[in-house]
């Protein structure tokens, strides 16, 4: 489980820099971010893959109307990217920002 985490750990990072630039995420500070977990299922079947996912900030910094825009494969990574980002807090601001998109990898390292 160590070896995942080291590599998930750097993908999330990364997700956070393959942000469209069409977004106004420079004013929008991310304060509070859990990683997603490894579904120990995928885990134990060394199934690898990624979930992109597409959602609002509201003015409080709450995520919000988080949907599903690519997954592979499908049904096995989303509700941990879900669960996670129901925890996700941003600095607040004077209104939403809308359509922020970020991709979640879930690689084992070699």
């Amino acid at each position: 489980m160590k070896k995942f985490t080291g590599v998930f750990a750097a993908a999330f990072i990364a997700a956070g820099l393959c942000s469209a630039p069409s977004m106004a995420l420079n004013e929008r500070e991310l304060v509070e971010a859990e990683a997603p977990e490894f579904p120990r299922a995928a885990e134990r079947r060394g199934i690898e893959g990624h979930v992109v996912v597409r959602y609002n900030v509201a003015p409080d910094g709450a995520v919000a109307d988080v949907e599903v825009v690519e997954a592979t494969p499908a049904g096995v990574f989303e509700r941990a990217v879900m669960r996670a980002l129901e925890s996700w807090r941003y600095a607040s601001a004077a209104e939403a920002t809308e359509g922020v998109e970020r991709r979640f990898d879930f690689a084992f390292a070699d």
